[in-house]
């Protein structure tokens, strides 16, 4: 588990990059998309709900799922590329939270939204997908600050500043004051 000498500073630019997209992305979802759904779907029968929710949902492949993945893909290559002077704690950590989040997109999300296309459209339903999206928004809000605490640290060693070291490997450091 060695961290490459020289790693490509695009891989985790492109992290940086698509960590703020993606929690964003989520956010813009949610209050177009979902709050949409909630406002209407009691005044559209089950079918002409489930043909809105398919036409609809279709949108948010490219625009949500596909950059999602890329973030899971480039997080996985960090693991390869990962600056030095930052942590591999943070780097679990971040792997943790994507873990947590492609979970409950897949057991929790994506069946309720299958839901959603088969026209069983109920405030109840509503709730629980807007709740449990909440789940994979707080990933992303817990990943977003460490996004910054490891861009921190590889700009800091960057440009040349003490960077602290862990006093144990694998875990977070405290950081140098000056």
């Amino acid at each position: 588990m060695k961290t490459s000498p020289a790693p490509s500073p695009w891989i985790f630019i492109a992290y940086l990059v698509l960590i703020f997209y993606c929690l964003g992305a989520a956010a813009m979802n949610e209050f177009v998309e979902y709050q949409s759904w909630a406002d209407l779907g009691p005044y559209l029968s089950a079918a002409d709900f489930a043909a809105w929710h398919v036409a609809t949902a279709q949108h948010t492949v490219p625009f949500l799922t596909v950059p999602a993945v890329l973030l899971s893909g480039v997080l996985v290559m960090l693991y390869w590329h990962l600056p030095p002077a930052v942590p591999r704690a943070a780097l679990w950590l971040a792997v943790a939270c994507h873990a947590v989040f492609w979970a409950s997109t897949l057991f929790v999300q994506w069946p309720l939204e299958d839901a959603l296309n088969q026209g069983s459209f109920s405030p109840d339903l509503m709730e629980r997908l807007l709740r449990s999206d909440w789940v994979r928004k707080a990933l992303l809000l817990v990943e977003a600050p460490l996004a910054i605490y490891m861009a921190h640290r590889a700009l800091r060693a960057a440009n040349g500043a003490e960077v602290a070291q862990p006093d144990r490997p694998g875990r977070l450091p405290i950081p140098v004051q000056g």
